[in-house]
């Protein structure tokens, strides 16, 4: 399935300028330090960026670790980055981050003023954003509640100078408070995040380096644009998507185990159902009298239930995933590879990989399902320089080097 016709990336990290076509299948190859991973990192943004940035498994800009060392998220020396994304609808999705070390851009500015307003008002900060309570924010709340204490006991009791006068230094401190804590927000290290659809305004975050988290400053909550189901899958970042218990959780509140289930037997001979007892999984698998505890299987065998459980999620979406065959057992890729290949009919799939048998895998299943001319090969170098280079081919291209891409593998 074709959803991102095309992508356009500047100065994200360490990549200072890239453009490329897709495919239903894109392999991203090439050493490490080559921006793989900053790649799938910003089409996940960009995507999100359209549901409030969190996708189908309310995976957040913090899970995938965007949140920390807010200024590496630019290329060093800029200010700006954009990622756009070309859909084959002809809509074009733009993200803007903007790095301001004080202040904010114009373009922000009502925005984020009525998001400082809000911040400083007590009952709204709590609930929305608990992360943002510091001491100048505690401070208000107190002053908040002597206030309204000295005020009631202003109107029961007959007002006296003292009273009042005490009701005014405490007001005045609470108005201190809140200048000093709108300035902490202002003064502070931040990210804005700004997100359109075809030049139509959708969405302001900010990411703030004091607090680590980001924050929504404006949300067309009005609009009716299409979100597209979106997962994103990493071994290197712990907050990643949903462990495999909540995605088993969600397929059975969709109605969707059974199908992935018997897709499960299919695959893997040796497979016969999974189950839940007192909150935990357990395996069931042919010859054995009972069933074993999730836990005690492999990796390997996790990560390929994780990505089986996750593929009926995204239909009709885009799925993103980082070496998916980490801490695999070679025996699966084959499963993997098919697996990867069935999905591409329902949904968009982007990996990065370090493995030239998973490429293998991938592009023979591709030939023989006839899906070859579906699959792109994003070749990645980096010269002594720094320079990346970046080089598109076909699966059919791809087949027919696979020796250059073990170079390109290696890095060497």
């Amino acid at each position: 399935m074709n959803i991102i016709k095309n992508v356009e990336i500047t100065n994200y990290k360490g990549i200072e300028e890239m453009q490329f076509s897709c495919g239903s299948i894109n392999i991203i190859v090439g050493p490490n330090n080559t921006g793989k991973s900053s790649i799938l990192e910003s089409i996940w943004m960009a995507v999100a960026s359209l549901n409030n940035f969190k996708d189908t498994l309310s995976t957040h800009l913090y899970g995938i670790g965007v949140t920390e060392n807010i200024r590496h998220l630019i290329r060093q020396g800029k200010q700006k980055s954009t990622i756009a994304l070309e859909t084959f609808e002809n809509d074009r999705i733009t993200l803007d981050l903007v790095y301001t070390e004080k202040a904010y851009p114009e373009e922000v500015a009502e925005y984020f003023a009525n998001f400082i307003t809000d911040a400083s008002k007590v009952g709204i900060l709590d609930t929305r954003h608990p992360s943002l309570r510091t001491r100048s924010r505690m401070d208000i709340r107190e002053l908040y509640s002597l206030e309204s204490k000295l005020g009631r006991l202003s109107g029961e009791l007959e007002s006296t100078d003292e009273l009042d006068k005490l009701l005014k230094r405490v007001s005045e401190n609470l108005e201190s408070a809140i200048e000093k804590y709108t300035n902490e927000l202002i003064n502070s290290e931040k990210i804005f995040l700004t997100s359109k659809l075809n030049n139509t305004l959708i969405d302001v975050h900010a990411i703030m380096g004091t607090y680590y988290r980001e924050f929504p400053i404006f949300n067309d909550e009005g609009s009716t644009i299409h979100r597209i189901p979106l997962i994103i899958s990493s071994p290197h970042v712990a907050g990643v998507g949903k462990g495999i218990s909540e995605i088993y959780n969600e397929l059975v509140n969709t109605k969707k185990l059974a199908v992935v289930l018997g897709t499960l037997k299919g695959r893997i001979p040796y497979f016969e159902d999974i189950r839940e007892s007192d909150g935990n999984l357990r395996v069931l698998l042919e010859n054995l009298d009972g069933p074993l505890p999730l836990s005690s299987m492999g990796d390997g065998f996790k990560a390929l239930l994780k990505l089986s459980f996750m593929a009926p999620l995204i239909k009709d979406g885009i799925a993103l995933f980082e070496e998916p065959e980490a801490s695999m057992h070679p025996g699966y890729l084959d499963i993997l590879a098919r697996e990867i290949i069935l999905s591409s009919e329902y949904s968009q799939i982007f990996i990065s990989t370090h493995s030239l048998e998973l490429i293998e895998y991938l592009l023979e299943k591709a030939e023989k399902s006839g899906k070859i001319e579906s699959v792109k090969v994003l070749r990645l170098r980096r010269y002594p320089n720094g320079r990346i280079e970046r080089e598109i081919c076909s699966g059919k291209e791809a087949a027919e080097e696979m020796e250059t891409i073990k170079t390109d593998l290696r890095g060497y």
